[in-house]
């Protein structure tokens, strides 16, 4: 009888070691899950940039990715550097391929560690996959040639930023009844009937885009109410959850709207990636902090426009703005 006993013991001891450590308890929410499936019903999901936390990166690692997606618009590429781009994503031999962030309309894109990166990250997952299913990355600013930027005048061209961001995403993308992953400043990617690019985009093709904004804190009673939106990370629809029941002043919109609004206008979902506290700031690229021929440049640029001194055309002052910010995104 006691060895019996003693067997019984074993067996259970046994069973309680085979168990995975988190039986019982609820899985955390397929973040990356619930952003593809909106591919199901919209051909564009359009999510704020660049990215608080490793979610994106995680999500383009993701193997369900590449069968869901087909292309990523990006904010920080010089649209006519395509077909360099195109090469280099391609696994090609590119030998600067920084110039396609780095020679934007936008000065703080040369310096993006985020894109910088998620050209490099986009290039290594297609060599795993076979030609159909490869990634492709569309850059969306505007096609500007800086060689050739000697006065303020020779700009005007190229201010309207979402002009070119719609003409890339409906040629390349709407047109061809593509996938896309659009990466850009929620200010473009809102359909709230306004002038960014999903809102103008939206005339054409309603109903395209599903709008995700990252959640950087809440403007008030912040530690409150981030306790309800529970793990992370997690996507939350805002239609029909308590988050649209909030006053739209909660949310950090930068803009103002009508007494009385709720939600988060013009977003159908809400990212959550941890406590706004522990954020960390994106950091600077110390590859492009280093290159003296790369700001000498900008400075010339910020000459040539006729950059106020303290504008962050010029790298000092952008700098300066970096040093003085902190680590955090709330600190």
């Amino acid at each position: 009888m006691r060895i019996f006993r003693t067997v019984l013991a074993v067996l259970a001891a046994a069973t309680l070691v085979a168990a995975p450590a988190d039986a019982g308890q609820p899985r955390p929410p397929d973040a990356a899950g619930a952003l593809l499936a909106a591919f199901d019903t919209h051909s564009i999901v359009a999510k704020s940039s660049p990215d608080v936390g490793t979610f994106l990166f995680d999500l383009i690692r993701d193997p369900r990715f590449p069968g869901r997606v087909n292309d990523i618009a990006v904010e920080c590429g010089n649209s006519r550097l395509q077909p360099l781009l195109d090469t280099y994503i391609a696994g090609g031999d590119v030998p600067d391929v920084s110039r396609v962030w780095r020679d934007t309309t936008q000065p703080s894109c040369g310096f993006s560690t985020f894109y910088e990166q998620l050209f490099a990250l986009v290039r290594q997952v297609n060599t795993t996959l076979p030609t159909a299913r490869k990634v492709r990355v569309l850059a969306s600013d505007p096609p500007i040639d800086w060689s050739r930027i000697q006065a303020p005048a020779d700009m005007e061209p190229f201010y309207d930023r979402d002009a070119s961001i719609v003409s890339v995403v409906k040629t390349q993308v709407l047109q061809k009844h593509r996938k896309a992953l659009m990466l850009f400043g929620l200010g473009h990617l809102t359909h709230d009937g306004g002038s960014g690019a999903v809102a103008q985009l939206e005339r054409e093709y309603p109903g395209a885009a599903y709008v995700v904004a990252d959640h950087r804190g809440f403007t008030s009673d912040n530690a409150r109410l981030e306790k309800s939106l529970g793990s992370w990370p997690s996507l939350i629809p805002l239609r029909g959850s308590w988050l649209s029941a909030l006053d739209t002043s909660l949310f950090p919109t930068n803009q103002d709207y009508p007494p009385g609004t709720r939600g988060h206008p013009g977003v159908d979902a809400y990212l959550y990636e941890g406590p706004a506290d522990l954020l960390v700031r994106e950091p600077l690229s110390a590859r492009a902090v280093l290159d003296t021929a790369f700001l000498n440049e900008l400075r010339r640029r910020a000459v040539a426009v006729d950059a106020p001194p303290d504008g962050l055309l010029w790298p000092e002052t952008f700098f300066e703005r970096e040093r003085t910010s902190g680590v955090l995104l709330h600190g």
